[in-house]
């Protein structure tokens, strides 16, 4: 094969591109969808941070609120326990099946 047929063959190898800005678009995308998940994970980090402070605030929330006086009664201590362990489960159910590792870092 000489070099007046290899340059014809890759004459015929060239991919033409649907938009002349195609490339810049393209870029434009790519670093859009980068910035999208550097913001996703920093808001995943955010939501355990403040989900912590929420279950430490509600634990002791929950145990002062049955020392009140007037509020001996074991049903509504219980009722307030119960109350919070399943806000806690379902928080932290929703957390986990939210925070997929494999598309949330940057």
């Amino acid at each position: 094969m000489n070099e007046e047929q290899f340059s014809k063959l890759m004459e015929h190898s060239r991919l033409k591109i649907p938009f002349s800005d195609f490339e810049e678009r393209t870029m434009a995308r790519i670093q859009r969808e980068k910035e999208v998940k550097t913001a996703s994970h920093r808001y995943r980090k955010l939501s355990w941070l403040f989900f912590v402070l929420g279950a430490v605030i509600g634990a002791l929330a929950t145990g002062l609120v049955t020392r009140l006086p007037g509020m001996e009664g074991d049903t509504f201590g219980l009722f307030c326990k119960l109350a919070y362990v399943l806000l806690l489960v379902a928080g932290l159910h929703y957390l986990v099946t939210k925070t997929d590792t494999s598309t949330t870092k940057p």
